[in-house]
């Protein structure tokens, strides 16, 4: 469910833009950006009368974006647009972003520079 939910938010926001959603790892061809998601469980918060009340996700997104997109200020701000709408969409879908996002620089030594969104997503069951 969870995972379904974070793959249509980002979609719906991304791909009109040609920006392609991948989960866990990226497949196909290279592009100028992309994202990854994954999902680090889906926790049991909060019970009464030994039945689950409160589930809480954590999906981490991951955008990806070639190093040489921050040579100049116009693709700069088209970055920061993307990253934006990733939040924007996000939090209307639901999610939390609890402790922001943050750049990562090449953590893979690949040549794209990665910004980190770690959300959070809490639902009744």
């Amino acid at each position: 469910m969870i995972k379904n939910l974070v793959q249509v938010t980002l979609d719906t926001a991304l791909y009109p833009l040609g920006v392609y959603v991948h989960e866990q790892r990226k497949s196909g061809p290279d592009a100028d950006m992309y994202v990854v998601y994954s999902l680090s469980g889906d926790a049991e918060e909060f019970h009464a009368d030994n039945k689950v009340l409160v589930k809480a996700a954590n999906p981490t997104v991951r955008f990806y974006y070639r190093s040489e997109k921050l040579d100049n200020y116009a693709t700069r701000q088209i970055i920061q647009a993307r990253e934006y709408l990733i939040e924007s969409a996000m939090k209307a879908a639901g999610f939390t972003l609890p402790f922001g996002r943050f750049d990562a620089g090449d953590v893979d030594g690949i040549g794209y520079m990665v910004t980190v969104f770690e959300f959070e997503y809490w639902r009744v069951v």
